[in-house]
């Protein structure tokens, strides 16, 4: 039942990553210009970050600071983008997976996952705490779907894959429409 579980909030994961395919062409998002990652400088308070090595990492921040403040990727992708103009880039740092999506020639952060329970949110919630341990950190979610609990703030969302009220993924969400 477990690996049935695990097996859907990755088919769920993967798919939403590709949502946007039909988009209208309209990629602006208000807000993002203001954010700058990696420095505490103009980051827009209303949107969950993830810290990794010191480096606040925010859903639709730019990616080319956290890059500079990270150093390389240990694996790196890119690929066409279905929803954007340009390409999409995945950066792999450990246990830590930053998928970006293209703006004016300009990468932006549009997913965080954390894949394992070597890194935990900034709140301190990392895969294996219970979803008592969330709630008591986050309150109530914005939607529980039954294998996840959404929560919503500003341009992000922070989504809490579960199963047996266990934590088994967590992913942070920019909200790009």
């Amino acid at each position: 039942m477990k690996k049935i579980v695990l097996l859907l909030c990755a088919v769920l994961l993967t798919s939403s990553l590709f949502v946007g395919c039909g988009n209208d062409g309209n990629t602006e998002n208000p807000g993002k210009d203001t954010q700058q990652a990696g420095t505490n400088e103009g980051i827009k308070a209303d949107g969950f970050a993830f810290v990794y090595k010191g480096t606040d990492i925010i859903p639709n921040a730019k990616m080319e600071p956290i890059v500079t403040a990270l150093g390389e990727p240990t694996k790196f992708f890119e690929s066409d983008s279905c929803a954007f103009q340009g390409k999409d880039k995945v950066y792999t740092y450990g246990s830590v997976v930053i998928n970006t999506y293209p703006d004016n020639n300009v990468d932006y952060v549009y997913t965080i996952e954390l894949k394992d329970d070597t890194v935990q949110t900034k709140e301190g919630i990392y895969i294996g705490a219970t979803l008592d341990e969330v709630k008591a950190k986050y309150g109530e979610p914005a939607r529980d779907t039954g294998a996840a609990l959404v929560y919503e703030k500003g341009t992000s969302n922070l989504n809490f894959g579960y199963a047996d009220g266990v934590v088994t993924s967590i992913v942070y969400f920019a909200v790009v429409e």
